[in-house]
């Protein structure tokens, strides 16, 4: 009897090993399949266009679409592919599948994209382009150089992304004569599509971005740029808030030179649902027309109705010696109803703050600010100390509250402001 059920046993084990290849391949395809749900969202779709299951590998072809109008139409103009179709080889491993990527249409693209996928769904990926060259057609063609460049991260069944990527170069020459050179470009990041919107955080970093006129003339250099990105929802999702901040050692142009730039930017609170409708009325309509912003309307008035904020803190640069400081914070409190029958209500709902520091040297070399500081100072707007000149204002009441008391109605400010050529 001990025998019996140990031949049993033996056989129960073989006929599972026997079993278990064609059993990871249908759970690699029910993977697959569910991976290509997530990745499809307003801007880019993804399909499966075959997938042939054999017993130990079997082979896939997926297709991705550029859907967003505005981006299509950009990448038409350039032409450049919007739809790009990827041919996998997968092999049948014990706890999951093992992917090779390539792209048929492109065979001398000497792109591959390694992946393992657990049986749980979750993926690695890793992919490294080595030295590649592309020309796209028509007259306003463009050559795009990219030195050997790597991509890594992973994707969990629960929609969560990670990346991490280096490109050390970019060169691209256009038909027109011009080159735009990017060096030392890095970027890390993790998040998730979450009720429309990208929840998580980014963080890209480029060495230098030069532009040249392909005579020896450089028009434009920046060298040292990072940028942050961290977006996020409440607990309910109901309201959505945006950072970005923004830092460039040097920009040189034949201008001149401009230092240490830095702009924090905050947009906070907003109504998600509003808001997601508006980006989604932009993306599908490039040159919004009358009947565009009639639809776009009530979202605008849900958004002021629900409230908002937005502020910056701080925008700040050098001009040579000289030194550029400012923090702003405006409020639009919930309750700022019909907005869109009656936008001065704005004016008098808003809240806020304003402060703004101009240094000596920046007045000394610069004669326009010169004269826009001295007309501030005698109007007692200004304050005057040993590093420079201090500007402190409120927003409230439908005014700018300076620090001496003095007020300036917001709307004359801003229709000052409209006039300025």
């Amino acid at each position: 009897m001990k025998k019996l059920k140990l031949v049993g046993a033996v056989g129960g084990a073989i006929s599972l090993a026997l079993c278990w290849p064609l059993a990871v391949g249908q759970i690699g395809q029910n993977v697959i399949t569910d991976g290509l749900k997530h990745i499809s969202n307003d801007d880019i779709s993804a399909a499966l266009i075959s997938y042939d299951r054999g017993y130990l590998s079997s082979h896939a072809q997926t297709r991705f679409s550029v859907t967003s109008p505005i981006l299509k139409q950009q990448m038409l103009a350039e032409g450049l592919p919007t739809e790009v179709t990827v041919n996998s080889e997968i092999r049948h491993g014990l706890v999951g599948i093992s992917t090779i990527s390539t792209f048929p249409d492109y065979p001398e693209s000497p792109l591959v994209i390694n992946s393992t996928t657990q049986l749980n769904g979750n993926t690695s990926y890793s992919s490294k382009l080595d030295n590649w060259h592309f020309r796209s057609e028509g007259p306003d063609s463009v050559a795009i150089s990219i030195l050997s460049s790597e991509l890594s991260g992973t994707v969990t069944t629960l929609g969560k992304v990670n990346f991490n990527i280096s490109i050390p170069s970019i060169a691209l020459n256009f038909a027109s004569g011009e080159n735009m050179l990017f060096s030392d470009l890095t970027g890390q990041g993790d998040g998730k599509q979450d009720a429309g919107f990208w929840i998580g955080k980014q963080n890209i970093t480029l060495g230098s971005l030069t532009v040249d006129d392909g005579l020896g003339t450089t028009l434009f250099a920046v060298d040292n740029t990072s940028y942050q990105f961290e977006s996020k929802l409440d607990a309910d999702k109901l309201r959505f808030t945006s950072n970005h901040k923004l830092n460039v050692d040097q920009f040189t142009s034949e201008d001149g030179e401009v230092n240490n730039v830095q702009l924090d930017f905050t947009l906070g609170a907003v109504d998600s649902k509003a808001f997601l409708a508006l980006s989604n009325i932009y993306q599908s309509n490039p040159y919004l027309g009358s009947d565009d912003i009639q639809q776009a309307m009530p979202h605008i008035d849900s958004l002021f109705s629900k409230g908002f904020f937005i502020s910056m803190s701080p925008f700040a640069l050098n001009l040579g010696e000289g030194e550029f400081t400012s923090k702003a914070t405006l409020n639009f409190p919930e309750g700022t109803n019909n907005v869109s029958k009656d936008p001065s209500v704005i004016v008098s709902a808003l809240t806020g703050g304003l402060e703004a520091f101009v240094s000596n040297q920046l007045v000394a070399d610069y004669p326009i600010i010169q004269q826009g500081v001295d007309e501030l100072l005698l109007m007692e707007m200004m304050t005057q100390n040993d590093q420079g000149y201090q500007l402190n204002a409120d927003i409230k009441e439908g005014n700018v509250v300076f620090s001496n008391g003095h007020k300036v109605p917001l709307f004359t400010l801003f229709m000052s402001a409209m006039m300025v050529r």
